[in-house]
């Protein structure tokens, strides 16, 4: 096979596998995605996302990460929250109703990779779902599989903005995708409707977002001056993806990866009785785990007390 046919062999399994989208991008190092990450680092929107400020250089430089990287192999995983009804007045992030995304991603990411080793001998390469400094959004925008949209979202055009991304680096040519068209320039819902105004056009200060006050923010407590802002949710935030046109008319079936957890159906009493046991046991492969007991029980009667 050529080039063209490994690159389309590739593509076709990847969506055998399950993955919604599949494109290629040269690596090379991003030096305008560099810039930007460094701006928000100095203006401080990264709050104590620290990790973030580490390894830019080689979150910037594929070839940090795998020795004569060639190709950027982009996929995208939909997490469509489909038409399921919640009993609670509580919100999780659809992203979180199913079983971890991270752990999904890789076994699918490796599965991939087993067979470009079947089509290059000898071939290198490494696999990555936030796993890694990598500018996943950037390299699925080259890759041709979305555009990044004024919610700093990556929005694939028949999937929308519900899409896990994932990447595996390789030291193999292959052909190239072309960058898709922007959507998003006579828009600005996503900003609009953002309650706590965290959003800029394709900007964002996280200081200030619902996902990372109630999933990264470290304090005790969550500030009062968000009080009347964060009003449901007590792990991440659909808000700007909820009303996004992109998002309309999308196939709402759930995938079947992603099946959601009993706690999609529980009721505000479920949510305000648990209990630290309760809570390692329903939530043990799910991403949620990883935020903990004290921060959810945190931001539950946070929402609880201003009902």
């Amino acid at each position: 096979m050529n080039t063209q046919e490994i690159t389309e062999h590739i593509r076709t399994y990847a969506c055998k596998l399950g993955f919604t989208a599949c494109g290629f991008a040269k690596a090379e190092e991003l030096i305008q995605e560099k810039e930007k990450l460094k701006t928000s680092v100095n203006s401080g929107f990264l709050g104590d996302m620290h990790f973030m400020e580490k390894n830019i250089e080689k979150r910037a430089n594929p070839l940090l990460l795998l020795d004569n990287a060639k190709t950027i192999i982009s996929v995208l995983l939909s997490y469509s929250p489909g038409n399921i009804k919640i009993l609670s007045d509580y919100k999780i992030s659809a992203y979180a109703w199913g079983n971890d995304y991270h752990k999904i991603m890789l076994q699918l990411l490796e599965k991939l990779f087993q067979k470009i080793k079947e089509l290059f001998t000898g071939v290198k390469g490494r696999a990555f779902c936030d796993s890694a400094p990598v500018f996943e959004r950037a390299w699925a925008k080259r890759a041709g599989i979305g555009w990044i949209g004024k919610n700093n979202l990556l929005i694939n055009p028949i999937a929308g903005s519900f899409v896990f991304i994932g990447e595996i680096i390789i030291d193999r040519e292959l052909k190239y995708d072309s960058p898709i068209k922007e959507q998003c320039i006579n828009c600005s819902l996503c900003i609009e409707n953002c309650p706590t105004r965290t959003l800029a056009p394709y900007t964002l200060d996280a200081r200030k977002c619902i996902s990372y006050i109630t999933v990264e923010n470290k304090s005790e407590k969550i500030p009062d001056v968000f009080a009347g802002k964060i009003k449901n949710e007590i792990y991440g935030c659909d808000i700007c993806q909820s009303i996004c046109p992109h998002n309309k008319g999308i196939d709402k079936g759930l995938n079947h990866f992603f099946a959601p957890g009993e706690y999609v159906k529980w009721k505000n009493e479920n949510w305000e009785t648990l209990d630290e046991t309760r809570f390692q046991k329903v939530f043990a492969e799910t991403a949620i785990i990883r935020t903990g007991f004290k921060r959810v029980k945190r931001n539950v009667e946070f929402v609880k007390v201003r009902k």
